[in-house]
């Protein structure tokens, strides 16, 4: 892939497995994501940074933070995207790709799905999705995972997903409330070794499908 200013790299989308419409998000998406958020409080607020305020994730302020989204899509700072369950057209699980280095052609990877899809493997399936769509359309050569002490199934996903587990970063992550926890650190480098899925981008005109 030649060398591109980031805002001229083709990023072909949407994604699509038998499961799941993995696309950008766009204009309207905040009232679902707002109703989501809530839904999931109680496991957010457990794991995610972000998850501080359960009052401050209103359908404005969600829609707000869309459109900014939007923005860093366009000029390729970071992918945020929502799988849609195909079936129902239901937003479940939320995921992307970040602190992208183009020039280096390494990503951070990462992924929360809405409680009530829970248990469903939408996180496996769209996870693998990523991984195979990173590696194959945008040429990627490292993909990262991390998740925090205590979070077993952020840790289960990375082994079924075959992510070599790198090491602990010590209080590195940082949870609501103040407190911290330790950072477990993954990478994967190609997609030798997923489990079995069919993946499509842009429509039907590429496609991988594993061994």
């Amino acid at each position: 892939m030649a060398s591109l200013n980031p805002v001229l790299i083709d990023v072909p989308m949407p994604i699509r497995t038998p499961r799941l419409l993995i696309r950008p998000k766009q204009i309207g998406d905040g009232a679902s994501t707002s109703a989501a958020v809530v839904e999931t409080w109680d496991e957010l607020h457990k794991w995610m940074r972000w998850a501080e305020n359960r009052h401050a994730f209103t359908a404005e302020s969600m829609e707000i933070r869309n459109r900014h989204v939007m923005a860093s899509f366009i000029l390729r700072e970071s992918l945020e995207l929502i799988g849609l369950e195909a079936a129902t057209g239901e937003a479940v699980i939320w995921c992307g790709l970040h602190d992208i280095d183009w020039q280096g052609r390494q990503c951070d990877t990462g992924f929360w799905v809405r409680r009530s899809a829970q248990r469903k493997g939408f996180a496996t399936e769209a996870g693998n999705a990523l991984l195979r769509y990173a590696f194959g359309a945008l040429g990627m050569r490292r993909i990262d995972l991390t998740h925090s002490r205590g979070n077993e199934a952020s840790r289960r996903i990375a082994e079924k997903l075959g992510f070599s587990f790198e090491g602990v970063q010590r209080g590195a992550n940082i949870l609501p409330g103040g407190k911290s926890a330790d950072r477990y650190c993954y990478a994967r480098f190609d997609v030798a070794g997923l489990p079995d899925l069919e993946v499509k981008w842009q429509e039907d005109q590429d496609q991988i499908r594993s061994n």
